[in-house]
């Protein structure tokens, strides 16, 4: 079960919650850096052993999926995203944030039947266009979702993850 816990920002006071990462309830400590002027998350362990610290990144906005379509030669599921045009973010000048090719992973949320929903490593193809290796048919969706890319801030410490996003940090153990 995942944990919502909304960021209160400040640059005087130091924000921190306990979250449960691999079963140990650890310390997060959201520090300001003045020099670099942001934000960074500091872990600890329930022993008050420092584990990491990293710099707070959010997670990009969600993005609505306009359709997908199993290809049964390549074994992949195309997935085609929303025009940039009726996003309400703008990702950057032209619509083109990240380049055609660039391998990343891609969580797949809301789709009905669920076979869809998880988590994918995929590759970009165009700013609405992105594929997912899939080994066998998911079938027609009833119901689309969202393509989200989660940043997750401790992923090489521990098998839970922390993401930031919408103003609030996501722990799921």
């Amino acid at each position: 079960m995942t944990t919502i816990i909304p960021f209160i920002p400040s640059a005087v006071r130091p924000f921190s919650f306990p979250a449960t990462l691999d079963g140990i309830v650890c310390n997060v400590i959201v520090t300001w850096n003045v020099s670099s002027q942001r934000y960074f998350i500091n872990v600890y362990d329930n022993t008050g052993r420092w584990v990491v610290t990293t710099g707070l990144v959010a997670s990009p906005p969600a993005r609505s999926i306009d359709s997908v379509v199993y290809d049964p030669n390549q074994l992949n599921l195309n997935v085609f995203l929303v025009s940039p045009i009726e996003w309400p973010i703008p990702l950057s000048p032209g619509g083109l944030a990240t380049k055609p090719g660039t391998i990343m992973d891609y969580t797949l949320e809301g789709f009905t039947p669920v076979i869809f929903n998880g988590k994918y490593r995929g590759m970009h193809i165009t700013e609405t266009h992105f594929i997912v290796p899939m080994a066998t048919n998911p079938g027609i969706p009833v119901i689309t979702g969202v393509a989200s890319r989660l940043l997750d801030m401790v992923s090489g410490y521990f098998n839970s993850t922390l993401i930031y996003r919408n103003s609030s940090f996501e722990v799921s153990p």
